[in-house]
């Protein structure tokens, strides 16, 4: 019986890549730094974090002390571990990587470094476990897995003609089955944010939290621009059912008002989460919900430590905490 794991399950390291020069986090490099040092911290008080680095001795003062940090020298494109890092598979117990394409988001960007990191990282021996490299363009945050079959997904991103434009939506979700063993696979036709380039990635809308519960994006303000697309979303939602035929448990995240820089709405996210052994790093936006996102998170995961993070700086390149990192389930690394 193959499987994709939850997020939620026991990690053996969170793979991330710092920002650099060639990047665009240029204009504010040090600023983004910092918040990527805060997020790295966070995880290596719980567990190992991979950092691809363009040069080791430019964070060693800054990270060196840190024992369950493991720096690696590889050049990457950016910074979205989520959309080009490994994704995790267990089958009647061994587990495996899969090494799926990344396109730069249907072509948007500039993504051959960042195609080619797994197996670089594979050719290091960092992976203790096979990687096996799959010819389908697919992204980490365009999926979320219950670990017990259930894919939760949307066709504004999988469907999106510069990714797999000679598949159709069954042949996607028959791949989705062979590869991850989804015993079923949910799909959604709504939802977006502003300022997002990943064409609705699944990660900034709604969220796995356990084998049946699901966290999503509510807009309460009828004159936003998401209104619409995230009520239609939510009534999607719960016409999904699980594997058992059960509706599933829905419980709403607030939604900011309206962040811009320079002129640009951004894709401010409470569902942009990272689980973590024992935690759960919320990303908050200096934003009057922000306490509220705490609170709903503490009853949607009460087994697990609420640790909020500052993201204003990531999500100026819009993302947010969960597009920059990737788990990795114990004992593949």
């Amino acid at each position: 019986m193959r499987r994709m794991p939850a997020e939620w399950e026991r990690q053996s390291a969170v793979l991330m890549a710092m920002p650099h020069e060639e990047s665009d986090w240029y204009p504010y490099l040090e600023e983004a730094r910092e918040n990527f040092i805060q997020i790295i911290e966070e995880i290596t008080k719980r567990e190992r974090c991979l950092l691809l680095v363009d040069d080791w001795k430019l964070y060693e003062e800054r990270l060196g002390h840190l024992s369950n940090l493991i720096p690696l020298e590889l050049l990457t494109n950016d910074t979205w571990a989520r959309d080009f890092g490994p994704i995790g598979i267990e089958e009647n117990g061994k587990k495996r990587l899969l090494d799926f394409g990344f396109n730069g988001w249907g072509l948007k960007f500039a993504s051959f470094l960042d195609n080619q990191a797994n197996r670089a990282l594979a050719r290091k021996g960092i992976y203790q476990v096979p990687l096996e490299t799959k010819n389908l363009i697919l992204e980490g945050g365009s999926i979320e897995s219950n670990g017990a079959g259930l894919i939760l997904t949307n066709t504004q991103c999988l469907l999106e003609a510069n990714r797999n434009p000679e598949y159709s939506k069954e042949k996607i979700e028959s791949i989705l089955t062979q590869e991850l063993g989804a015993k079923k696979v949910l799909w959604c036709h709504h939802g977006y944010l502003a300022g997002d380039d990943t064409d609705s990635h699944i990660d900034t809308l709604a969220r796995f939290v356990g084998e049946n519960r699901i966290v999503y994006l509510k807009c309460e303000d009828e004159s936003d621009e998401h209104y619409k697309e995230l009520k239609q979303m939510e009534e999607e939602l719960k016409e999904l059912r699980g594997v058992d035929g059960e509706p599933l448990e829905l419980i709403p995240l607030p939604f900011t008002k309206a962040i811009y820089y320079d002129g640009e709405r951004l894709p401010a996210s409470y569902a942009n989460f990272l689980f973590v052994n024992g935690a759960v790093l919320l990303p908050i936006y200096g934003d009057e919900k922000d306490q509220e996102a705490i609170r709903t998170m503490k009853r949607a995961c009460p087994n697990h430590e609420i640790v909020p993070i500052d993201c204003r700086v990531l999500i100026r390149q819009h993302g947010s905490l969960h597009c920059v990192s990737m788990q990795l389930v114990e004992g593949m690394v």
